[in-house]
C-alpha cells in the first residue's frame, strides 16, 4: 500500500515538475551554457558629441560586453561568420562611415567540431563610426540619428545573431560640445584603434603561394613580440602559421596564401595586386596596431625590374633611405635665401663686429651727438693747456667712460638673460618697441623737443677741470645718444645677444669703442676739428631724414604686432597711436616756457598729459592676442596628440615676424 502511495507521487511530481520550472527554462538562451543566471550579451550606444558643427564630423562609440565564452568577428572572421554592422537612419545631410575594427586577436576555437584560428574578440569591446556633418545642415535644429546594430557571436557549440535598436538627437551649431561623461569611454577606446601609418611603409612580394610582407617601422620605435598580421582582404591563410624576422628598422613576415579549407567552409581568397590588413605589435607602451595597404608584387616581376619592389604608402627602401642620406643631412640648418633665390651669406663674427663699430661711428653723426662733438675735444684742449700728451690722456679717459656706460648697458642685459628674438614674440614688448620708434620719429621732425637739456649737459662737464669731468663727460654722452641709437642699438643687441656671452660682451664693447672713436681721434689730433662741417641748417634737414628710417623701423614693428593681436586690437591701436600723437603735439606746441603760464598749464601739460597718457594706455590694451575664433586656435602642448584619435585634419600656423 505504501509502495503504491510512494508511485502515484512520484508520477505526479513528474507531471507537474515540467510546469514549474518550463518559464524559468524558457527564460534561458539553450546555448548560453550550463549556469541558469549566467551573463548575458549587451550592446551600448554612445554618441561623443551633443552639439555638432556644419562640415565637421563627430563619433559614436558601439560597446558590446560579450557573455563568457562567446566571441564577436573582426571585418574578417579567418573562418565564416560575420562581423557587426549598423543600419542607419540618418537626417539629411548626415553621412555615417564604416565601423573601424579595434586590434582583434588570433581566438583558437572550434568550427563544427574542428580545431580553428578566428579573428575577433572577446569579453568588452568598442567599436567607432564617424558621421559627417554637411556643411549645408541648419544650425540651431535639434535632429534625431538612430538605427540598428547587429552582430553575431559564437562559442564553440553554436552561433546567436543579437541586435539592438538605437536613437538619441544631436543639435547643429557653431562649436562642438563634446559630452564629459563620454570622454573617458572614447579616450580608452582610442587606445585599441590602429596608429596612424603616415610615417610607415611596407612592401609586398609573393612567390609560390608564399606572401612576404616586410614593415619599415619609424626611427624611435622599437617593434616587440608578439606579432601577428590580420588580413582584411581573405589573400592570407588564417590558419596557417606564420613566420616572423625581427630586423633594425623593420620586421619580416612570412605568410602563406589563402587557397581555401574546405573543412572549415573557407573559399579561396582572390588574387589581386596589393594587400590589405592590420599589424599587430607589442611596444614598450604596450600592444598596438598599423592599418597596411600596400602593392603585392610577384616575385619574377621584381627581379625582372632588378631586384626593386614597389612600396605601400612609403616609398622608401633601405638603398633609397642610404642614398637620400647622402644628398640631404637631416642634422643640418636649411640654407637661407633671399627672394631672388640667392643663398643669404651668414653673418660672421668678425664681420658683425665690423658692422657694429661702423654702427657706433655713424651714431655721432645724429642731431642730438653730433653738435656736441668738437665741443667736447675743444674742452680737452681747454682743459690739458695745450699740453698734446693731457689731450691724449682726456680723449683716452673720455672713451673709457663712454665704455663704462656701455660695459653697464652690456651686463645688465645679458645677466638678464633678454633674448632678442623672443622679445620679438612679445606684444608688450611690441607695442613698447613701436610706440618708442614712433615717438622718436615724432621728435626729429620737431613736433615736440626731448632730451634737450641732457645734450647741455656735456657742454657744462667740460667746464669741470681733471680727468673726472672727461669720464663722466663720457658716460653722459651714452645717454645723450640713447634717445636717436634706436636703429643703431637695435641692431647691435639683435647680433650679441645671439651670440656666447663672452662674444656678446665683446660685441657691445666693439659698438661702444665705434662710437668713441671720433673722440679719441680728434683728442690726438685737434686739428681735424677744423675739418668737420659746421652746424647749421643741414643739421635739421639730416635730423628730419632720420625721423623718416625711425618711422620705418616702427612699421617694421607693426607687421609682427598685426600678426600677434589681430585686425580688431590692431586698427584700435593705430586709432590710440594718432592720440598718442595728438598729446606730445599740445606738449611740443604750448609746453614751451615762451606760452603764457596759464595755458602751458591747461593745454601744455595737463591736456597734453590727458591724450599722451590716455592713448598709451589704450595702446596697451591692445596688446594681447585675439580671443580663439571658429577656425584657429592657440596652440598648446599635446592637441595633436588628443586629434589624433578623433582623424581630425590639424593645420598648424608656424610662423616667425622677425
Amino acid at each position: 500500500m505504501d509502495n503504491q502511495r510512494h508511485q502515484i507521487m512520484h508520477r505526479i511530481l513528474t507531471f507537474l515538475l515540467p510546469f514549474v520550472f518550463a518559464p524559468l527554462v524558457l527564460a534561458q538562451d539553450p546555448f548560453a551554457g550550463d549556469s541558469l543566471f549566467q551573463k548575458k550579451t549587451t550592446a551600448s550606444i554612445t554618441p561623443e558629441s551633443s552639439l555638432v558643427e556644419p562640415g565637421d564630423y563627430f563619433r559614436v562609440a558601439f560597446t558590446l560586453d560579450l557573455q563568457p565564452h562567446f566571441h564577436s568577428y573582426y571585418k574578417n572572421a579567418g573562418v565564416i561568420g560575420d562581423p557587426p554592422s549598423v543600419d542607419w537612419k540618418l537626417p539629411e545631410g548626415f553621412t555615417a562611415g564604416d565601423l573601424i575594427f579595434p586590434r582583434p586577436s588570433a581566438i583558437k576555437s572550434e568550427v563544427g567540431g574542428v580545431a580553428a584560428t578566428i579573428y575577433g574578440y572577446e569579453g568588452k569591446i568598442t567599436y567607432v563610426a564617424r558621421i559627417e556633418v554637411g556643411e549645408d545642415v541648419e544650425t540651431g535644429k535639434e535632429l534625431t540619428i538612430s538605427g540598428t546594430f547587429n552582430w553575431q557571436e559564437c562559442d564553440d557549440r553554436s552561433c546567436l545573431m543579437g541586435n539592438q535598436e538605437f536613437s538619441f538627437t544631436v543639435t547643429a551649431g557653431d562649436e562642438p560640445t563634446f559630452i564629459p561623461e563620454n570622454e573617458a569611454l572614447f579616450e580608452a577606446a582610442s587606445k585599441e584603434l590602429p596608429l596612424d601609418n603616415s610615417a610607415w611603409g611596407a612592401i609586398a612580394t609573393e612567390k609560390e603561394n608564399q606572401i612576404r610582407i616586410e614593415v619599415l617601422h619609424p626611427e624611435g620605435v622599437e617593434i616587440k613580440e608578439p606579432v601577428y598580421f590580420f588580413s582584411s582582404d581573405k589573400q592570407v591563410d588564417s590558419q596557417a602559421p606564420q613566420e616572423v624576422e625581427m630586423k633594425e628598422g623593420s620586421v619580416v613576415l612570412s605568410l602563406a596564401r589563402n587557397e581555401g579549407n574546405e573543412e572549415l567552409f573557407i573559399d579561396a581568397g582572390e588574387v589581386t595586386d596589393s594587400l590589405s590588413g592590420l599589424l599587430t605589435f607589442g611596444t614598450e607602451y604596450g600592444p598596438s596596431s598599423i592599418e597596411i595597404d600596400t602593392a603585392l608584387t610577384p616575385d619574377a616581376e621584381i627581379n625582372a625590374a632588378g631586384g626593386h619592389a614597389s612600396v605601400g604608402f612609403v616609398a622608401a627602401t633601405d638603398a633609397d633611405r642610404a642614398a637620400g642620406a647622402e644628398v640631404y643631412n637631416v642634422d643640418s640648418k636649411p640654407d637661407v635665401v633671399t627672394l631672388g633665390g640667392a643663398k643669404e651669406e651668414k653673418v660672421t663674427f668678425f664681420y658683425g663686429l665690423g658692422l657694429l663699430f661702423l654702427g657706433g661711428l655713424f651714431l655721432n653723426l645724429m642731431p642730438c651727438v653730433f653738435p656736441v662733438l668738437g665741443l667736447k675735444v675743444m674742452g680737452f684742449v681747454a682743459q690739458a693747456g695745450e699740453d698734446e700728451s693731457k689731450i691724449k690722456n682726456h680723449g683716452m679717459i673720455f672713451g673709457l667712460g663712454l665704455l663704462m656706460a656701455m660695459w653697464i648697458l652690456a651686463a645688465v642685459v645679458i645677466s638678464l638673460g633678454l633674448n632678442w628674438g623672443e622679445q620679438l614674440a612679445n606684444p608688450i614688448f611690441l607695442v613698447t618697441m613701436i610706440m618708442f620708434f614712433y615717438l622718436m620719429g615724432l621728435n626729429l621732425y620737431g613736433l615736440f623737443e626731448l632730451g634737450t637739456s641732457l645734450t647741455g649737459v656735456g657742454g657744462e662737464l667740460q667746464a669741470k677741470k681733471g680727468y673726472s669731468g672727461s669720464f663722466f663727460s663720457g658716460v653722459l654722452t651714452t645717454l645723450v645718444a640713447t634717445p636717436c641709437s634706436g636703429p643703431f642699438l637695435g641692431v647691435a643687441m639683435a647680433f650679441a645677444l645671439a651670440l656666447p656671452p663672452a662674444q656678446a660682451f665683446v660685441a657691445f664693447t666693439v659698438f661702444g669703442l665705434g662710437i668713441a672713436s671720433p673722440y679719441i681721434l680728434l683728442s690726438f689730433f685737434p686739428s681735424l676739428i677744423k675739418k668737420l662741417p659746421r652746424p647749421g641748417a643741414w643739421m635739421e634737414s639730416f635730423k628730419q631724414i632720420m625721423a623718416f628710417l625711425l618711422m620705418g623701423t616702427a612699421v617694421f614693428f607693426m607687421g609682427g604686432y598685426l600678426k600677434q593681436v589681430g585686425d580688431s586690437h590692431f586698427q584700435q591701436f593705430l586709432f590710440a597711436l594718432v592720440v598718442i600723437g595728438m598729446g606730445v603735439y599740445f606738449y611740443g606746441r604750448w609746453g614751451t616756457p615762451g606760452t603764457p603760464q596759464k595755458k602751458r598749464v591747461i593745454t601744455g601739460y595737463v591736456l597734453a598729459g590727458v591724450f599722451t597718457f590716455g592713448g598709451l594706455a589704450w595702446a596697451y590694451s591692445t596688446a594681447k592676442p585675439p580671443k580663439p575664433g571658429l577656425a584657429w586656435h592657440e596652440w598648446y602642448p599635446g592637441i595633436i596628440e588628443r586629434s589624433r584619435p578623433k582623424n581630425r585634419i590639424i593645420w598648424l600656423d608656424y610662423t616667425a615676424d622677425w
